[in-house]
Order: C-alpha cells, then structure tokens, then sequence
C-alpha cells in the first residue's frame, strides 16, 4: 500500500534492535511497514542483535551496541548509562545531522533500557518533530508501571512526589528506587525543554491514566493510534466449548497476576496452562503440580496450543497500556476472562465476549471462571467474539495509513 507523504524521513528510535517485547515489535513492524511505503527509514537503537525483518526490508540501522543497564557488570556504568547515556547521545547527534528537519519525524518507542533521556538533547537542539508512541508509563513513573511491586497493588501517589521518592515500591529494592527517581528528575527537566514532542496512545484506558499524572506533559499535542497485531490468514473458530483448557500467556511474574492465576484455577477446580516463562516459573512449576507450565513458545506454537483453550484468563495487577494476547486469541473466537486494572477491559464485552472481574481479588476470579462452566453460554460467547471481530481494525495496513496520516499533520 503506497501512501502519497509530505514526510521523506523517519527515523524510529527504540533501545532493543530486535524483538523483545511489545514496544520493540511494534517499532520493528512500524519501521518495515514505512520502508514498504517509499519512505526513507532509519533505525536506531542500542542492544544487538538486529533483526533479520529490518536487514530484508533495506530499513538502514544505527546501534550503539550497548546492554540493558540492569546487565551491566559495573553499576556505575549502569547508572551513568541510565541517567545520560553520552555514546547514544553523540551517534545519534550525529546521524540527525544528515537530515532535514522539514522532511523528517522521529519516532520513538523506548529509550529506558539503554539508550537514556539523552537521546532527546540532540533533538532539541536541531528542533525535530518528534511523535512517541506511549507503550508504558515511564515518561512520567520512575518505575515505568504505576505500580508498587513490593504490595504488588496499583500506586496512587503522585509520580515525584515527596510520597513517591521516599516510597520502596521498586521490585529490586529502595536503591534501585532512588537511582529511577534521579534518572526520572534528569529527564523530565530534558522533556520540558523539547517543544515538538506529540504523543500518540494506544488505548484510551492508558491515556486516561497517564494524563491524570502528566503534569507538563498533558499539553502535548495528542493522538490515538491502536497497535497493529498479526492474525491468521485463514481463521476459523475454535469450538471452544468442547475444551477445558485455561490459558495464561505472558511472562511468568508477580505484575502479570500469574499467582492469582494459579490459585484461582486451583481453587475452582478447571485446567490450567501457562505458555511463557519468567522468575516464578520454577517456584509456581513445584507448587502446583495441576497446572501444566510449557515454557515459551513461539507464534505458531501458541497458536495450536490455543486450539484446547476454553477461555485465556488475562490476569494482570498493574495498567497495562493495550496488551496484545487478548485480542490475538479473540481473533479465534476465544473468550477472554479479563482483570478490570488493564486496557484489556475495553475489548472484552462483560457477559458477552467474556466476562470481567475485580483484579484485586482473587475470590472474583474464581467466581468469573464458574459462570464459564455451562457449554451451551460458552459456544453462544465465542460465536460472538469471532462474528465480531474486526480483523482490519487490527491490521499492519490500517495501522501504516494512519500513522503516515498523524506525521503529514504535524
């Protein structure tokens, strides 16, 4: 799909050069989507590997080829990375020079693992145009999450308030707290002083939260943008009323809710199986014997195992911006049984595609799970999830008309 442009240039910007994890996918995908359009793209990022989908497509790459700063042997190293990452800084100084801000926009997924708030110096002083695709809540978190992983509960304390600076809510520790409020303080005084910043959001649950804490930041031109995801090319419903499986898929940790997940499978009696790893792999793995933990699987493997699901229960404790799992598995025709703290539940008909339920509570899960007990609802339940899923909504096409449409307007 070729698409008439102002914009010549767009430089994507996110730490990971390879996929690991939503944003980066989505950076990925948006950078070879572009590329197929004519346009000129660049991508520039700070930890190898790169990604073979951007060599095939000719998208040109700029690495600074430096870790996650949680893997760096010296914290020192790590934490002067983190707080003004000055090799980022100077490459990348250095690649805008070849471009012209008229005709160009940048585009920025994530910089908080490796590449530092330092990226936007350059930016400001050459005055670029710049969108950033809102994937989390770091721009105004010091622990990106909203959240307080040692009570594992959502935080409602004011980001940088005295409350939040002295709060121990960060999952390695107060230290590492401290250091994400000194990296959060540098880069909000960075932000302040970029004038062309324009946000795009991917779900409006996830604009309303972020903007009730935005301060400054909630004068930024805004957009809406839904992330694209991948579905079957030949879809047919999952008869999932003649399955018994419950389905969690993700990583295997305290925010994910995958304890609630396990006790509450447990305690209502059904099947269960997570698809994905993480910390709490091994522990819950000897725990709960009745559960089946398969370990990571890739998209065609999740695929078949998603055929003996009856429904995927989406667990998660803390706002997640616009998870991708939900409506990948309701492109099949699989409910979804969905906490009330995610995005999630703006996809999820209550009672009709599937049924959402009190994310603090794991009492509610459990009640959720046994309204999905009788065949004859769950057959009605899915039937409608797949007659009304819109698969263009979703698609990479939809997605790159609508982007290249939000850079013509800036």
């Amino acid at each position: 799909m070729n698409i008439v442009s102002k914009i010549k240039n767009v430089i994507i910007v996110c730490d990971h050069m390879h996929i690991a994890g939503g944003a980066s996918k989505i950076a990925i995908q948006t950078a070879i989507s572009l590329k197929s359009s004519g346009l000129n793209v660049v991508y520039f990022g700070a930890m190898l590997p790169i990604d073979d989908g951007l060599i095939n497509a000719g998208v040109i790459t700029v690495c600074t080829e430096q870790n996650d700063i949680t893997h760096q042997k010296s914290r020192a190293k790590a934490f002067f990375q983190g707080i003004n990452n000055k090799k980022a800084r100077k490459i990348f100084f250095e690649l805008l020079r070849g471009f012209n801000i008229h005709d160009t926009i940048i585009h920025i997924h994530g910089w908080t693992k490796a590449l530092s708030s330092s990226i936007f110096i350059p930016l400001k002083q050459r005055n670029f145009r710049v969108l950033i695709t809102v994937h989390d809540y770091f721009m105004i978190c010091p622990n990106g999450g909203l959240f307080n992983y040692k009570k594992s509960e959502i935080c409602k304390l004011a980001p940088l308030s005295f409350r939040c600076k002295i709060c121990n809510c960060d999952s390695r520790g107060y230290l590492y707290k401290v250091y994400r409020v000194i990296r959060q303080q540098k880069q909000r005084k960075v932000l302040n002083k970029v004038k062309n910043i324009s946000l795009i959001f991917i779900s409006e649950f996830s604009k309303k939260e972020f903007l009730k804490r935005a301060g400054e930041l909630s004068k930024e031109k805004i957009y809406y943008l839904q992330n694209p995801i991948q579905i079957p090319e030949k879809r047919q419903r999952i008869c999932c009323e003649k399955n018994s499986q419950y389905v969690f898929i993700g990583a295997v940790q305290q925010a994910k809710g995958i304890k609630r997940f396990c006790a509450a499978v447990t305690i209502a009696g059904v099947k269960g199986i997570v698809i994905g790893d993480g910390p709490l792999k091994e522990e819950l793995q000897e725990q709960y014997k009745n559960i089946q933990f398969v370990g990571w699987k890739n998209k065609k493997e999740i695929d078949d195992l998603i055929q003996e699901a009856r429904c995927l229960i989406f667990p998660s404790l803390w706002y997640e911006a616009s998870p991708l799992t939900p409506i990948e598995v309701m492109a099949w025709g699989v409910p979804v049984i969905c906490s009330d703290l995610t995005a999630s539940k703006d996809i999820v008909n209550n009672g009709a595609t599937g049924f959402l339920y009190d994310g603090t509570s794991t009492k509610a899960l459990v009640q959720a799970i046994d309204k999905t007990r009788d065949g004859a609802q769950i057959y009605k339940m899915s039937k409608q999830v797949f007659d009304n899923f819109n698969s263009q909504v979703y698609s990479l096409d939809v997605y790159k008309k609508n982007l290249i449409t939000i850079m013509n307007s800036l």
